[in-house]
């Protein structure tokens, strides 16, 4: 039982059908010249009669105008010619009034195909669909190992003159947009190389034989490069965006094939926008991965990424899709053009084409042939932040604000945030993130670039373990403040209307080594709940002019909208060179200085430097910090302090210690008495004592003078 066909697979039957009747007038004609594809002498001799058949043929005959068909067979294929193109016209008529699209119509327009490269992909795609053809085809070409059509059969199936097989040969070329999009790939048996290309075979791309027949799957090899966008599309007016950056885009949007360059890090939404403007036009999206591009290149050098390109072209121009080209920046060249093939196909395009990078571009030379809205898709402000926060959090009654203010994140690193959130708090078996959850899944977001470039550490320290003077405590918590009430400040009460440059706090802790420089920093992070990282700045500087700057920009880009606490450690690598200009290397050094000062400056987040050397360190340079807080050596009393914190209390303490003692007669920085404390209870063990005996810790002190440089009698006792 014939069961009726879709109105689809309708159609290309009766195209398939219209291309039978021309391969059975070929057949008819090859029969009449005698062709026998079967002949086991075939291609070791030419008999005398085709010799005479070829001689009197003129030059740029066709294949088989040496014989004609009975008048009365030709005009009966003829007659089913016309009813073929009869049912292919009232096949035309039915989609149109059922609103039904046709694929093989839909890609003669999406691709632009004329009539005649028309029936030459349908010639091609003859052997993709059954099989029968590959005999046919053998037939004709007096070979029947030959299953595809070659150059030579197709243009003289569907030509007519010479003159008319040229033109159609023209359709071949690898400008043609048969080749160009590889709609048709020409190939050769192996080792054919020097095949004339009239005896090129010709194939369809198996994807446009799947199209055909409505299979839309994209070849495997490409779908990491190529693929649909498959996120639900938000419209432009629920995106948290600036209004005028909103009516920017849809004005823009309102032309027939705009040009967009979207640039941000990752996360601020540019694959969101793009779908919206499609999705706004009625369109789907198809993103071409050039990153994944550039990579496939290198893997497999003979491939041709401009090939490959035209492929994620072609699958657009069949969807009606819109274009995100992402990770543009990748395939420019030094001088930030595109390569000439990729800017060729996005102005051909005849949609919307989304240009989506990291860093910002200037069009310049053939890239100005059109104009591109360039737009800056970034770190969204503190009141948007919380609206995301909230969004995603769908209605938590957590307090976010201050989390958002800290972590400059953007939309989709926020998602993340909360995704990685909801996990830690299933580990735990809870339905709910708590905000401790929050911080830790925001302190993930934005470091990762930093562990390259600087150590992180993990805060240990809390108040209750540094021994300072009680202002520099306070110098302390008043940084802590700054940032715990900085939404109060900035965002409620308006001061942020009246800051010019960042929110973030730059500060310089000066003291000799072991004052507690790096506790300070650990306590804040702690506090805060901030990552800490420190960067030894004598490994940054560059005795090269320029390069430490460049080492600089580096770092600091990589902790840009971290909300990390940077503490630059070794900072006397820089201050030891001397402010006071005496020759050009003293001039250098204060633009080394200075830079990293204005970067400091310009940091969102807290930068600390910490040196064993303020004097060296010029007045016009500390008016520019924010906080200068001094280290001092710890006299008597907060040595004892220090000796008293730096024993656990379960630790076993002996008799005959006499800490005010140690404290008084040892002059030892809070970083020495904590490492000696250490020290003691290791030799304590090591001896199997049940006690930390005052010997255990004179040998520790003796020990870490030693490190110091300063010498200790043996027989030190009391």
């Amino acid at each position: 039982m014939q069961t009726t066909l879709p109105l689809d697979l309708a159609y290309l039957q009766a195209h398939l059908i219209r291309i039978d009747l021309l391969l059975r007038f070929a057949v008819e004609r090859a029969q009449a010249a005698g062709f026998d594809p079967n002949n086991e002498f075939q291609g070791l001799y030419i008999s005398d009669e085709e010799m005479q058949r070829h001689l009197g043929l003129a030059p740029g005959a066709g294949l088989w105008d040496s014989v004609t068909p009975p008048a009365e067979s030709s005009a009966v294929l003829q007659q089913q010619y016309g009813r073929a193109v009869d049912r292919i016209t009232n096949l035309e008529a039915q989609a149109k009034k059922s609103n039904t699209p046709l694929r093989l119509l839909h890609m003669i327009g999406a691709l632009e195909l004329n009539e005649e490269e028309f029936d030459i992909f349908l010639v091609c795609l003859a052997p993709a669909i059954d099989r029968r053809y590959e005999r046919i085809y053998g037939f004709l070409q007096d070979d029947v190992t030959k299953r595809q059509p070659t150059v030579n059969v197709v243009i003289n199936l569907l030509g007519g003159n010479w003159e008319h097989r040229a033109r159609l040969l023209g359709y071949l070329t690898d400008n043609a947009t048969l080749i160009r999009y590889a709609v048709i790939t020409p190939f050769t048996e192996s080792g054919g190389q020097h095949t004339p290309f009239i005896n090129h075979f010709l194939k369809v791309d198996p994807r446009l034989a799947n199209y055909v027949q409505g299979i839309e799957t994209i070849p495997a090899q490409w779908q990491n490069i190529i693929r649909p966008v498959t996120d639900q599309a938000t419209d432009l007016e629920s995106l948290v965006l600036k209004e005028d950056f909103r009516q920017a885009l849809r004005n823009a949007n309102r032309q027939t094939a705009p040009i967009f360059h979207f640039y941000g890090s990752y996360g601020s939404g540019k694959r969101a926008v793009a779908n919206a403007l499609a999705a706004e036009q009625g369109r789907p999206l198809i993103e071409i991965d050039l990153q994944n591009l550039k990579q496939l290149q290198q893997d497999t050098p003979n491939l041709s990424p401009a090939q490959v390109f035209r492929f994620g072209v072609r699958e657009g121009l069949l969807r009606d899709a819109a274009l995100l080209i992402s990770r543009w920046e990748v395939l420019l060249d030094a001088n930030q053009d595109p390569p000439r093939w990729m800017w060729e196909e996005i102005l051909r395009y005849p949609h919307a084409v989304i240009l989506s990078g990291r860093e910002t571009w200037e069009p310049r030379g053939m890239a100005r042939q059109r104009s591109v809205l360039r737009l800056e898709l970034g770190v969204p402000e503190y009141d948007e932040r919380v609206q995301q926060w909230r969004q995603y959090l769908n209605g938590s009654p957590l307090d976010i604000d201050e989390l958002a203010y800290k972590f400059k994140l953007t939309g989709g690193q926020i998602r993340d945030a909360v995704s990685m959130a909801y996990d830690m708090a299933a580990w735990r078996g809870e339905d709910q993130p708590n905000l401790q959850d929050l911080y830790t899944a925001s302190r993930e977001q934005n470091n990762r670039k930093l562990t390259d470039l600087a150590v992180k550490i993990q805060p240990r320290y809390s108040w209750d373990h540094i021994v300072l003077p009680a202002d520099r405590i306070q110098q302390l918590q008043e940084m802590c403040n700054q940032l715990r009430y900085a939404v109060q400040v900035y965002e409620k009460w308006g001061f942020g209307g009246r800051v010019s440059n960042s929110r973030g706090l730059s500060a310089l802790f000066a003291g000799q080594s072991g004052t507690g420089k790096t506790m300070g920093a650990e306590i804040i992070a702690k506090e805060l709940g901030l990552e800490l990282y420190k960067i030894d700045l004598a490994s940054v500087v560059s005795k090269y002019i320029g390069e430490t700057e460049k080492n600089l920009a580096k770092l600091f880009e990589a902790a840009e909208h971290s909300g990390a606490i940077l503490f630059f450690d070794e900072a006397d690598a820089l201050f030891g060179k001397r402010s006071e200009v005496k020759d050009s290397h003293d001039r250098y050094a204060n633009i080394e200085i200075g830079y990293l000062l204005q970067r400091m400056e310009s940091y969102d987040g807290i930068a600390i430097l910490a040196t064993n050397l303020r004097q060296n360190l010029d007045e016009a340079f500390t008016r520019r910090l924010d906080f200068l807080i001094d280290f001092p050596f710890p006299e008597e009393e907060d040595r004892l302090k220090i000796w008293q914190i730096s024993f656990p209390p379960d630790a076993p303490f002996g008799k005959d210690i006499d800490l005010p003692l140690v404290a008084r007669r040892y002059r030892m920085a809070g970083g020495n008495i904590r490492n000696a404390a250490i020290a003691s209870a290791f030799l304590a063990a090591a001896e199997n004592s049940p006690y930390i005996r005052m010997s255990h810790m004179l040998h520790a002190i003796r020990r870490e003078h030693q490190k110091m440089g300063k010498l200790l009698s043996e027989d030190s006792d009391f």
